[in-house]
């Protein structure tokens, strides 16, 4: 989930997730109605600890008494959430895709008969995200950069070649474990090549600074949406800098949608050509110029004195100036607003309907 994603299943040794107000962090205990340690969930999963708080879902560490106490994280969405049928829908979907997946950088889940209520069952790693090392460092050293991108596109083939897109690739859904391994998390967005098409009420789905263009312009993207967003990772990595980090998200989107990112060799002069070319290449704002494939894209990370310049540098445009962005405001009106207005209209409704029945 958004709000606790970059703290997901072990933080950093020395780093306390911070929760917000009247919302448990490590060590506290729940708040009334909500599951915490030293309680007993579905007379199964014994509550040692907090791992981390969010504003929509807490991830405790437990152990499973059916399993010789294996140790397990479980996220557990807050009694409001349960309640919004679209963030309800959210947890869902994580459930269905992450039970339908087996690969060894990609998180695991238990299935859990019976349930009490709506709650996900998960492999407790140790280690920390993409997005607290880039915290701590704030760029990486050109051959480790293009080696952990390179990792990433293993369970990113994997998912495309089960039809799954993964929609919202960023640092804080990128686990780096401290036994060497790496996993993919939070399939809350992710989509099925043969499932309906899902829309989340009242927020976007995906993160701007890492969203591929066509999807800003309310497409569902392919495989190669998922690589635009591992090049933008890849363009954090190598310069300290996000790709179009401008001053708001709209401003962000339109940027995404009607330029090209900023030179990474102008940025970090320590870059090799080849690195750039393969960034770029990744970034492209036309899906049909990026590489079509996870295992393409690997191929010249883990070779990338082969790849071949073809000057993509020298031919970057500037983005438009938002003031003529007429068509992303536009859609984002038409992506966000709206349905936040729909969304509110139902509460209402329901309310209503409630209120009724109670009389």
């Amino acid at each position: 989930m958004r709000a606790f994603s970059r703290h997901v299943h072990a933080m950093k040794l020395g780093q306390q997730p911070i929760a917000p107000e009247g919302i448990p962090a490590a060590g506290q205990t729940s708040r009334a109605g909500e599951p915490g340690p030293g309680s007993l969930l579905d007379d199964r999963f014994a509550i040692t600890e907090v791992i981390c708080a969010g504003g929509m879902a807490t991830i405790f560490k437990a152990n499973d008494r059916q399993n010789n106490d294996r140790v397990v994280a479980i996220k557990v969405p807050l009694q409001w959430v349960e309640a919004d049928p679209a963030l309800y829908s959210r947890f869902q979907r994580e459930e269905q895709i992450g039970g339908e997946l087996d690969h060894p950088s990609i998180l695991k889940f238990f299935p859990v008969k019976n349930k009490s209520r709506m709650y996900l069952v998960m492999e407790y790693l140790e280690g920390t995200t993409l997005f607290h090392l880039l915290r701590e460092r704030r760029m990486l050293p050109e051959e480790e950069a293009l080696g952990i991108a390179s990792r990433i596109c293993e369970p990113l083939q994997y998912l495309h070649g089960h039809g799954i897109l993964h929609r919202d690739l960023k640092p804080e859904n990128i686990m780096l474990c401290r036994d060497g391994t790496m996993r993919l998390m939070d399939f809350g967005i992710a989509r099925l090549a043969h499932a309906r098409r899902l829309t989340f009420i009242g927020f976007a789905p995906g993160t701007p600074h890492y969203m591929a263009p066509e999807r800003v312009n309310g497409k569902s993207g392919d495989a190669r949406t998922d690589i635009y967003s591992l090049g933008a990772i890849l363009y954090e990595m190598l310069t300290g800098v996000i790709a179009f980090n401008q001053e708001d998200v709209t401003a962000i989107m339109n940027a995404r949608v009607t330029g090209d990112p900023e030179s990474l060799r102008r940025l970090n002069p320590k870059i090799s050509p080849h690195a750039e070319e393969i960034v770029l290449q990744a970034m492209e704002r036309d899906p049909a110029k990026r590489y079509a494939t996870a295992a393409a894209l690997k191929a010249a990370l883990d070779e990338p004195a082969k790849v071949k310049l073809t000057g993509r540098c020298d031919r970057l445009e500037p983005s438009t100036p938002f003031k003529r962005g007429l068509r992303i405001a536009r859609t984002i009106f038409l992506w966000a607003v709206v349905p936040l207005i729909v969304q509110v209209l139902l509460f209402f409704l329901l309310w209503h309907h409630l209120k009724g029945h109670g009389k």
